[in-house]
């Protein structure tokens, strides 16, 4: 009786009474012809469960999902969703997705951990995070094939912006060093240096971000991110640090 009243209410609801869906907001571009589709593209109604703390970023870390490559009808926002329901559950626990920016097959761009658009938030890790690292997601698993070339193109250019805006080296040999928070690899209080731009198996026992992924990063993906770097700067300032600002333009 409950149910068929609900639903006889529902049928005399007409559309127009109906509040309409809100329109996702519109991408950024936060370097000339980088977009990023802010964290409310996908997740406005899933905030963060907890306060995220900011972050003195170091190095970049670059993951994948490890999910399926074909994403479906629900696209790479979807995906996203899913991370964020596992990575909040009660196994995890964690305040929201643990990276800070993903980027899909087609070489779309999103804000991940709530906050990561405006400046540099704390991540996530399983196995630990040693912090100092903004992370850097690629949707999908590439344990045995190839990220797709648009991916592979914004990745880069992510990193590029990310090691602009926080003052990173980027150069192929560039290393950095700090005082490890802990993980399965490095207990707390560790001293580590690692390279500017690593995978998570650096920093973790694991697979990710792929072995077609990782490899690159010893195949030229450094020197893209440097080229890229120097490209958006121009003349490398005296000091070799330049500050980069959000344009705050929206995609037309």
């Amino acid at each position: 009786m409950i149910a068929g009243g609900l639903l006889a209410a529902a049928a005399l609801t007409s559309s127009s009474e109906r509040p309409a869906a809100a329109a996702p907001p519109p991408p950024v571009e936060v370097m000339p012809g980088l977009f990023v589709n802010p964290r409310d593209a996908w997740g406005a109604d899933l905030p963060p469960k907890y306060a995220i703390q900011p972050e003195t970023p170091q190095f970049l870390l670059v993951h994948h999902t490890d999910s399926p490559n074909n994403y479906g009808s629900g696209g790479a926002r979807e995906v996203i969703r899913t991370a964020y329901a596992w990575h909040t559950s009660r196994t995890k626990g964690w305040a929201d997705v643990c990276y800070e920016f993903f980027v899909d097959h087609d070489g779309v761009v999103w804000e991940g951990r709530a906050g990561a658009l405006a400046g540099p938030v704390m991540a996530d890790a399983t196995g630990g995070s040693q912090g100092f690292a903004q992370l850097v997601c690629l949707i999908g698993s590439f344990t045995t094939v190839d990220p797709t070339p648009a991916m592979i193109d914004s990745l880069v250019r992510v990193l590029a912006w990310l090691a602009i805006r926080y003052g990173i080296d980027t150069y192929p040999d560039a290393t950095t060093s700090f005082i490890s928070r802990g993980s399965q690899i490095y207990r707390a209080g560790t001293l580590v240096t690692t390279p500017t731009i690593a995978g998570h198996r650096d920093m973790s026992y694991t697979e990710c971000p792929g072995d077609h992924v990782y490899s690159l990063l010893t195949t030229g993906l450094r020197d893209r991110v440097n080229l890229q770097r120097f490209g958006w700067m121009g003349t490398p300032p005296e000091n070799g640090v330049y500050h980069a600002q959000r344009l705050g333009r929206v995609a037309p």
